[in-house]
């Protein structure tokens, strides 16, 4: 399936006891674990077999979140409109509804990531201390990340971090996130003391998760 419509990561490995594969949304490429036991040739086989079953997963992903000239993202709760001006001195520049990025184009994509990713980390740790001393605790470290499979963490030493990529999300998908993390700082599990705690501050919990489940692989891809 070399010549498919995404790439194919192979992984053989002592631990797998049988063949498997598995979609990686935000890479879009799909994932073949195999034990040491079975060759490569059995394994292309099996993905070959399960074609059909690539191809609708595939189908079922949202668009990819392109960083192009005339395209549109959301940023802290606002849309911002992509713009290039070659002649621009400054790699980029915010104003209003408009994020203008300088120099060539083939750099544009690079300068547009580096703009958000470093307004992240002035943004978002200033934006979870307000929601800590609303809920009364205090992280003993605040850290913006580059995580493929998470959007936040938190250590039992009350260290967060964030992913950068939180700067993108709907104001309500961003606060449960920072919610969720803070709240293990109260509970360090996912019990049902720990859900409660987190619904006290975000009723609607419930409709953030689902917003990550269908958009969130859309984000990570960004990199």
């Amino acid at each position: 399936m070399s010549d498919g419509p995404c790439p194919v990561l192979w992984r053989r490995t002592k631990r797998a006891k049988r063949l498997s594969l598995r979609l990686d949304p935000a890479r879009r490429q799909v994932v073949v674990t195999y034990p040491h036991t079975v060759s490569l040739k059995r394994a292309e086989a099996f993905l070959d077999a399960h074609r059909d079953w690539v191809k609708d997963r595939l189908a079922d992903l949202p668009p990819a979140f392109l960083l192009q000239p005339g395209a549109s993202l959301p940023f802290s709760g606002r849309s911002v409109t992509l713009i290039h001006a070659p002649d621009q001195r400054q790699p980029a520049r915010l104003e209003d509804t408009c994020l203008t990025i300088g120099g060539d184009r083939e750099r544009f994509e690079q300068r547009a990531l580096c703009f958000l990713r470093k307004r992240a980390g002035l943004d978002l740790p200033g934006e979870l201390l307000a929601l800590a001393d609303y809920m009364d605790c205090k992280p003993s470290a605040i850290a913006c990340g580059n995580a493929r499979t998470r959007w936040g963490s938190c250590t039992r030493s009350g260290r967060i971090m964030l992913n950068w990529r939180l700067i993108l999300m709907p104001e309500p998908v961003k606060r449960y996130v920072m919610i969720h993390e803070l709240a293990h700082m109260t509970h360090f599990d996912h019990s049902r003391a720990f859900w409660a705690h987190v619904d006290r501050f975000h009723p609607d919990r419930l409709a953030a998760q689902a917003w990550l489940k269908a958009h969130g692989s859309t984000l990570l891809a960004l990199n």
